[in-house]
């Protein structure tokens, strides 16, 4: 039953979905002191005092990200290519102030997820053959003005997660033999900023959201095809108990107005992803196979990003925007798994939002990265490892399109 579990550590590498909002997504994510769309509710609650006024603002859209990997055999020379899927996604903010120095606000986005699909039959079967996970982040928001120029925020986060997993039980030559798990479960954090101007066109802000602790309590795990006779080594059902560690994050941007027309945005963020030092299943007994503590390593570090966004007003109504970013991946060689592949990677992107009346916009982005090649070297004396042996190369799209408006 190991191998199985093994894998399910990767289900908590660098799987953000990006920027939660169109207008931020064309931004590149340069959001913590950017104050022209309430989608930056979820990266600094301290911005939303500063749409504190007596109108109602309401930002709400989809998204749909693709992330696809291909990789080579180290030993047969073959390429695989992912099968194509979509990573769904969507958010919703409103926001209101409740007297001149009180603003309250909800955030509901999707800020983690993937969906990872490989040909049924390709030489890393036994590994993976499908996973997903799928995130909700809910999160009720209380602002105050401090003054003129300094505000602060903090904010209550409920989150929800979903996992699934499908492999091939390589040992056996029945290609029916399979292994599946799924589980949900919850958690919770706090999300916390600051927003500050030093002058008429300088900006900063700074915050930190907490790491959320999903425990899955209700994981079921299933076989099919294994041979009467290894009964009592594979469970045909089984319950199972997790946790998946979702990491914290650190903050600091900048935002300069350097023309009326032009802003540029900067942020830098360091999340806790070595909170994903290992992993413990507890597996419930089921008939002959007793209960077992299955604990695997995976010793992730602490990872940086770099953003950078630019927005330019061509006239009252068109607003363009662009960005770049880098990402540090969390994950050591040692640990790089087909489950989810993860890489440093780099990306650029571009949006716009269109003004249809003095209260309501169109806002629409795109975003492209592309990852380091990553290979991968399975070693068989370190059985709580489940890998094959290759190099992998990872690219993602992300298009979302959404509405603004206050009233």
């Amino acid at each position: 039953m190991l191998p199985l579990f093994s894998g399910l550590t990767a289900a908590a590498t660098g799987f953000d979905t990006g920027p939660q909002g169109a207008r931020v997504l064309g931004l590149g994510g340069a959001s913590t002191a950017y104050i022209g769309s309430i989608a930056g509710l979820s990266t600094n609650p301290g911005l939303l005092p500063q749409w504190g006024d007596s109108l109602t603002r309401l930002s709400f859209g989809g998204f749909g990200q693709i992330r696809r990997a291909s990789f080579v055999g180290q030993d047969t020379y073959l390429r695989t290519n992912q099968d194509l899927t979509v990573q769904p996604g969507g958010y919703l903010y409103a926001t209101r102030a409740v007297s001149k120095r009180v603003s309250v606000g909800l955030a509901l986005n999707t800020p983690y997820g993937y969906h990872t699909k490989w040909p049924n039959a390709w030489e890393g079967r036994s590994v993976i053959q499908e996973s997903q996970l799928s995130t909700f982040f809910a999160q009720p928001t209380v602002g105050f003005k401090l003054n003129d120029n300094f505000s602060l925020g903090v904010g209550f986060v409920y989150a929800y997660g979903k996992y699934t997993q499908r492999r091939a039980l390589g040992q056996y030559d029945d290609p029916a033999a399979q292994a599946n798990l799924s589980s949900s479960g919850s958690g919770y954090g706090v999300n916390a900023g600051l927003y500050g101007r030093t002058g008429d066109n300088l900006a900063f802000g700074i915050s930190y959201r907490s790491g959320v602790k999903l425990k899955m309590n209700n994981g079921a795990y299933t076989t099919a095809g294994v041979p009467g006779r290894d009964a009592s080594l594979l469970a045909g059902a089984s319950d199972f108990k997790t946790q998946i560690n979702l990491p914290s994050t650190l903050s600091v941007g900048i935002a300069d107005r350097v023309t009326k027309k032009l802003l540029l945005t900067f942020d830098f963020a360091l999340s806790g992803w070595s909170t994903l030092d290992s992993l413990t299943l507890d597996v419930a007994a089921s008939g002959p196979v007793p209960a077992q503590r299955l604990r695997t390593a995976r010793r992730y570090e602490d990872a940086l990003a770099f953003r950078v966004g630019t927005e330019y007003q061509v006239n009252s109504k068109l607003v363009l925007l662009a960005g770049l970013h880098y990402d540090e991946t969390p994950v050591r060689d040692e640990f790089v798994n087909p489950e989810f592949v993860d890489a440093n990677r780099v990306g650029a992107s571009a949006g716009l939002s269109y003004q249809l009346s003095q209260r309501l916009a169109v806002e629409a982005a795109y975003a492209f990265d592309y990852g380091q090649l990553r290979t991968a070297r399975a070693d068989q004396t370190r059985f709580l490892v489940s890998n094959v042996s290759g190099t992998y190369r990872t690219l993602s799209h992300t298009a979302s399109l959404g509405v603004s408006a206050a009233f």
